[in-house]
């Protein structure tokens, strides 16, 4: 027996699931992923399909549901997060909250990031569970509240307290599935590590006074010192094993100079060099993020009076490093950056991860990508950013999301006028499906067309 789908209804179902989703405000903080949750497990339940909210705290809503395999294999585990960053606006064309469908695109905060991978692996639980496919291992579902903000009412909590209903062999997540268009090749990047978040706080002190009479060496001086110190340099280029592999993948597609280029990396690794292969700008700039530690100033506060020179600025400083990289020696590092008279205070201390990309469950994806987009390529990816994925230590998590005819909706993210295309979730939803029944052995057989 083989299952065929139609893939004009998948997609018209999906899209109507990401719109109830876009419009349950869940900007974190505060949060309020309960009623995100609570639709999910109404639509779950309703296909006979068990699924639980379990909050962490008040409105703090995780959704965790399951279709049992025959136990042959660990699980396999679609993850996503509910909760959003906040908006401006004044500044988006169109309500961020409205779950508009307009020239193909489907707008809202969190459309990207990620409620509209939510409605993807949604649509796939339902098909599984309509089909009454077979599988040899459990199918899990969990949308874990507060990812925007470190997870500790999310994944953070949920594997500490109830670590039984998400534990998997293989996770698919955020963070990869856009396609890099390179010399004439195309390659879906699939986020194999993620960068840890070890985020700091300068605090410069001086002398206080009246602004009329100005004064040398202030805590306003000091710090923006210190500011222009940490964006003006720059971190040394490092390789790590993912994107080494990436890198060595590419070269073998396209050869020529874009090889030797990667060669002469990878043996000595320079910025310099990585510049010379012919990436467009933003993948330019994600590719810089890649190969080093960064440290980004992004909030300032200081001063109570505006004719009065404060005594104590405060700057936060996103820093980001890479997987290998002790957090600590990573703080010892900006110390010695900024200003005498300036200390570095951290806020968190957490380090990369990184899985291997030559699993059974990676081939998969490569192998269903090769079909479904004939000539493309699958190569790992380490995400700048991080994910829940940290979460759940001994999980191998994969970001995958594939995004084929408009790869720059990944920019989009936290951006105004977040929106994903229509063509997207239909053809995410169609790989994923197709990725999750051939690893789990699905029967029957489905014809993914």
């Amino acid at each position: 027996m083989t299952a065929t789908m139609v893939w004009e209804q998948v997609q018209e179902e999906a899209v109507r699931h990401l719109q109830a989703l876009l419009r349950i405000n869940t900007v974190n903080p505060p949060g309020n992923e309960t009623a995100a949750a609570q639709y999910l497990a109404q639509v779950l339940q309703r296909e006979g399909i068990a699924a639980d909210v379990i909050e962490s705290a008040p409105g703090r809503g995780n959704l965790v549901a399951r279709i049992r395999g025959n136990g042959n294999a660990r699980p396999l585990l679609l993850m996503a997060h509910s909760d959003v960053v906040s908006v401006e606006p004044a500044y988006w064309m169109h309500d961020p909250f409205g779950g508009e469908v307009l020239d193909g695109w489907i707008w809202g905060r969190g459309a990207v990031d990620t409620k509209g991978l939510v409605a993807c692996e949604l649509m796939v639980m339902l098909l599984v569970q309509r089909l009454g496919l077979q599988l040899d291992r459990d199918l899990i579902f969990a949308v874990f509240a507060d990812e925007e903000a470190g997870g500790r009412y999310g994944a953070a909590w949920m594997w500490q307290n109830r670590r039984e209903l998400i534990d998997a062999e293989y996770a698919i997540n955020e963070g990869g599935g856009t396609r890099l268009s390179l010399a004439g090749h195309h390659f879906y990047l699939c986020q194999t590590g993620e960068k840890g978040a070890t985020r700091l706080r300068l605090i410069a002190r001086g002398q206080p006074g009246h602004a009329s009479v100005p004064i040398p060496d202030t805590a306003m001086e000091r710090a923006a010192q210190s500011i222009m110190a940490l964006v003006t340099h720059q971190f040394p280029t490092v390789l790590t094993p993912t994107v080494q592999t990436m890198l060595r993948a590419i070269g073998d597609v396209v050869g020529g100079n874009v090889a030797a280029v990667v060669e002469q990396a990878i043996q000595q690794p320079d910025w310099t060099m990585l510049q010379q292969l012919p990436l467009p700008e933003p993948e330019q700039r994600m590719l810089y993020a890649m190969t080093r530690n960064t440290a980004v100033p992004t909030i300032v506060h200081g001063g109570h009076r505006i004719n009065v020179i404060p005594s104590e600025v405060t700057v936060d400083v996103d820093g980001r490093i890479l997987p290998g990289e002790d957090p600590q020696s990573f703080v010892d590092a900006i110390q010695a950056l900024v200003r005498p008279g300036v200390h570095v205070e951290a806020l968190s201390m957490a380090s990369g991860i990184e899985a291997p990309p030559d699993t059974p469950f990676f081939v998969t994806i490569r192998e269903v990508m090769g079909e479904i987009d004939p000539g493309s390529h699958v190569v790992p990816y380490l995400v700048p950013g991080a994910t829940d994925a940290r979460h759940l230590p001994g999980v191998r998590v994969y970001g995958f999301m594939p995004m084929r005819d408009h790869p720059e909706e990944f920019d989009l993210a936290h951006a105004h006028n977040e929106r994903i295309s229509v063509d997207t979730i239909r053809f995410a939803t169609k790989a994923l499906f197709a990725i999750v029944t051939r690893f789990c052995h699905a029967y029957p057989e489905v014809h993914v067309a």
